[in-house]
């Protein structure tokens, strides 16, 4: 993906000084299930991964989360010693993605399409979610993929249409071939989040969780920086994500075990909506304890 360099949305970005990559080197969003899988491949010691969803989160609001740029919103100015973001910025990256295809094969920048890609490490030409449509059982999700060798998985969301549309064939795989894979949906983020920490103290190998509040205040209010609602429900998610991290830490196994954090968005958004190619619904974000472009060699 090549932006407009003039576009004000990068120049601002770049302004902000706070990503390891730039515009020109932006990853596909894609890349997440090479890295939960190259992950799993390589890990010396006992691999687990947790992989955190914030729906419709726009890249140009880190800037709220990361060390050194924060702004105050609203007259509140949120402290990066409590972010998840900062955390794994500090201690790997903070990188630039994007959504929707490539420019020979555009697709659109919402919810079903961009979690299947990253799930699948695929766009929707191969993995079928064009538009609301069942993924393909010919492309699986990394997490099952992992449940078909033996680790134990988990999918975790609030949103109906994973569970009746998305995600239905994928389920009904794993149910029929027995998979340590489970589904489950939630109602707000603050029953996935319990499930999520109950996930860790069990020692699942592979965590899905996937937060809407974002989204949700993006479409109510309007997505962006300008709008306090929304950057507030951006940082209370990134306050979320540090408690999942903090639980990991503390598990008694932690220093036997080789964990992956990653936190990612499926789209961002313009206005009160998404869907386009513009580079405000196209631009993500991947944060993460390991390096990318050394993980990805």
């Amino acid at each position: 993906m090549y932006p407009d360099p003039y576009h004000e949305y990068f120049r601002l970005i770049d302004q902000a000084g706070i990503f390891d990559n730039s515009r020109q080197s932006m990853f596909p969003q894609t890349v997440c299930a090479k890295v939960i899988r190259r992950h799993f491949e390589r890990a010396g010691k006992a691999p687990k991964a947790l992989i955190i969803g914030f729906d419709g989160t726009r890249a140009d609001s880190m800037c709220f989360l990361v060390k050194g740029a924060n702004e105050t919103v609203s007259g509140v100015r949120f402290h990066s010693e409590y972010s998840a973001v900062n955390m794994l910025k500090t201690e790997s990256g903070l990188y630039l993605s994007y959504a929707g295809g490539e420019p020979d094969a555009p697709q659109e920048t919402s919810t079903p399409q961009g979690w299947a890609s990253i799930l699948t490490g695929e766009w929707g030409s191969v993995n079928g979610v064009l538009q609301h449509a069942p993924l393909s059982t010919a492309c699986p999700t990394v997490l099952r993929e992992l449940a078909q060798q033996g680790k134990t998985t988990a999918f975790l969301a609030e949103w109906d249409d994973h569970f009746t549309i998305t995600y239905r064939e994928e389920m009904a795989v794993a149910q029929r071939k027995g998979l340590p894979f489970v589904f489950q949906q939630f109602k707000d983020d603050e029953a996935l989040e319990k499930s999520m920490l109950s996930n860790i103290q069990k020692g699942t190998d592979c965590i899905f969780g996937i937060f809407e509040a974002p989204d949700h205040n993006g479409h109510s209010f309007g997505f962006g920086k300008q709008e306090y609602r929304y950057v507030t429900a951006v940082c209370n998610l990134d306050r979320i994500a540090f408690r999942l991290l903090q639980e990991v830490e503390s598990r008694p196994t932690y220093h036997e075990e080789d964990w992956l954090f990653l936190i990612t968005s499926d789209h961002s958004g313009h206005g009160n909506m998404h869907g386009t190619q513009l580079d405000e619904d196209r631009t993500t974000f991947i944060a993460c304890n390991k390096k990318l472009p050394e993980y990805l060699l």
